[in-house]
């Protein structure tokens, strides 16, 4: 049988009933405070004196209650791999480490944990261009820990999706400078790898979001089936236009020289033949002008010696033929220019009569000399 029931058992409650302890006093100022709070007074004076509108027996537990919320509020610990970030009234106020620590009650106070020595990851498979307008698809993924709990907190929203979108943004870039070959060859990745986790490091200390990249990983690098053929006839195009460019650039570096050159000693030969040129003229005035000066003082002299040069320019070019008709009745007959053309050829050369010779040449001249003066 219950105690509180008719009949039953003795109040546990009043077991003491003559020793009031300071819980017991403290315990029913709270009641008073919260009967009066929650329940209020029926009326005054002899009413008012006989009680509450709310039943006596639940102060106490609202007490306790409250006592509980107000203790686990005030006090709490912090794990070793957490940080407690204090905010009063919504304001930072402090940053708290590992330990057992207190605090003012909620709402004066509030605490964040951030978990400062946990790995957070992030992944995703993304296909980008490369530098040589080649798709590739890649795997990519990321660790990084949350260093500065403050900054992680209240200057970026969603932390997390910042840092994958900010990988993604870095590998895009990073890929789009780098060809097919180095991307997919093992030590051209691990440059990848590293210009990304420094790109990213960068862009995040940028926002300030308190957040360190550990590693960047490339789990999966592949070229789409659907698009494989078609890339590897682009590549061969591509191939073949650096071929020919390198060929027709050789072509270039081989007939530049050489027509360069031949233009230059073009160059040279017309300097060459206006020097020759111009020099003969000066030498053809030069001379005009001294004969001008011997004719002034001796003309005669001057026209015959002019006439006999002339007479001598033109008779060493021209055949001659000596005919000797004086003497013992024979015919003497010299074809000069055949006997010369046989002494060139290496035929002996018939003897010649020296004496007939300058005797033939010296009259053909005086009858040449008398006919001139002759005329004039």
């Amino acid at each position: 049988m219950a105690w509180n029931e008719p009949g039953g058992g003795k109040n546990p409650w009043d077991r003491r009933p003559n020793q009031a302890s300071n819980l017991d006093e403290v315990l029913r100022n709270w009641q008073r405070k919260l009967t009066a709070l929650f329940g209020g007074r029926r009326g005054g004076g002899a009413g008012g004196a006989g009680g509450s509108g709310s039943a006596p027996g639940w102060g106490p537990l609202v007490a306790v209650v409250v006592l509980i919320l107000i203790a686990f509020s005030t006090f709490y610990q912090v794990d070793a791999s957490e940080a407690a970030v204090i905010q009063r009234f919504g304001k930072y106020d402090r940053v708290v480490h590992s330990g057992f620590h207190a605090k003012l009650p909620w709402p004066i106070e509030t605490k964040k944990l951030v978990a400062v020595q946990a790995y957070g990851s992030t992944q995703d498979t993304q296909t980008m261009l490369t530098k040589d307008a080649n798709l590739v698809t890649i795997e990519l993924g990321a660790q990084y820990l949350r260093e500065d709990p403050v900054k992680y907190l209240f200057n970026v929203q969603q932390p997390e999706e910042t840092v994958l979108d900010v990988v993604e943004a870095a590998i895009r870039e990073v890929v789009g400078q780098t060809t097919l070959a180095d991307v997919l060859a093992a030590s051209g990745r691990l440059i990848v790898i590293d210009k990304t986790k420094e790109l990213t490091q960068k862009t995040l200390d940028s926002y300030g979001a308190g957040i360190r990249i550990t590693t960047v990983n490339l789990t999966n690098v592949n070229v789409p089936e659907a698009v494989r053929d078609a890339q590897q006839d682009s590549n061969k195009a591509v191939e073949d236009r650096g071929r020919r460019i390198a060929e027709a650039q050789t072509y270039r570096n081989d007939i530049v020289p050489k027509a360069r050159g031949l233009g230059q000693a073009q160059i040279l030969d017309a300097q060459a033949y206006k020097a020759r040129v111009v020099a003969l003229a000066q030498g053809d005035a030069a001379r005009f002008t001294q004969l001008l000066v011997a004719y002034e003082r001796a003309p005669a002299v001057t026209r015959n010696r002019l006439y006999y040069e002339t007479l001598e320019d033109v008779l060493s070019k021209s055949k001659k033929v000596i005919v000797d008709t004086r003497g013992n009745g024979q015919i003497l007959y010299l074809p000069l220019d055949k006997l010369m053309d046989s002494g060139a050829a290496g035929i002996p050369a018939l003897p010649r009569d020296n004496s007939a010779a300058r005797t033939s040449s010296s009259n053909e001249a005086q009858q040449s000399g008398d006919a001139a003066r002759g005329s004039r």
